[in-house]
């Protein structure tokens, strides 16, 4: 009988984490809406940040940095889809970006504009880059009080980074023409 209430309650147990990974990883694809209040939907796409964005005019694709946001087109230019770096990787935005109404130039050289996940320590401006490597404090204290472990000792090994977000609104910045990437070379051109 004991044994019946031990693998029972190892049952449910796993039904609980697996169930709490689940509702994490829908978590971590979802963006905060400053304009509806909601969440939508991104997801992760096969790209390298090097080579993350198509320009036209030079017909190759560019590197992408952290909050960058552009636009490409597909069918003919009939369909634009809105892409972001976020956390490090390449994600299509494009139901965020309905829901924003941003109508960007798809497949330009630039950056058209960029997008600020908002800071959550008190003095730090402009743009701030993620550290990959630690999960976020929040998070961190969330599932330690529902483990009752001290934070950073999770049990059996359980790793933390699994959001990276920050669960507040995103919001889009002005165009990067204040965000120069490409320095002037000595004729005035651009590199």
């Amino acid at each position: 009988r004991k044994r019946m209430a031990e693998n029972e309650l190892s049952r449910s147990v796993n039904e609980f984490l697996s169930k709490l990974q689940d509702d994490l990883k829908e978590a971590m694809n979802t963006m905060m809406c400053s304009r509806c209040q909601g969440k939508h939907r991104r997801f992760e796409m096969d790209r390298e940040p090097k080579s993350a964005r198509y320009c036209a005019e030079c017909n190759r694709l560019h590197p992408a940095e952290e909050g960058d946001f552009w636009a490409e087109s597909s069918m003919l230019g009939l369909k634009i889809t809105y892409f972001a770096l976020m956390d490090g990787k390449v994600y299509d935005i494009t139901e965020w970006a309905g829901c924003q109404r941003v109508g960007i130039s798809p497949d330009t050289h630039r950056v058209p504009y960029h997008i600020s996940f908002g800071s959550r320590i008190p003095g730090t401006r402009g743009r701030q880059r993620a550290t990959p490597d630690a999960p976020p404090a929040d998070l961190q204290d969330f599932l330690s009080r529902i483990f009752q472990v001290p934070p950073g000792q999770m049990p059996m090994g359980t790793s933390l980074q699994l959001l990276s977000l920050p669960l507040v609104p995103l919001q889009l910045l002005s165009p990067t023409a204040q965000y120069p990437r490409e320095k002037p070379n000595r004729s005035g051109g651009r590199k």
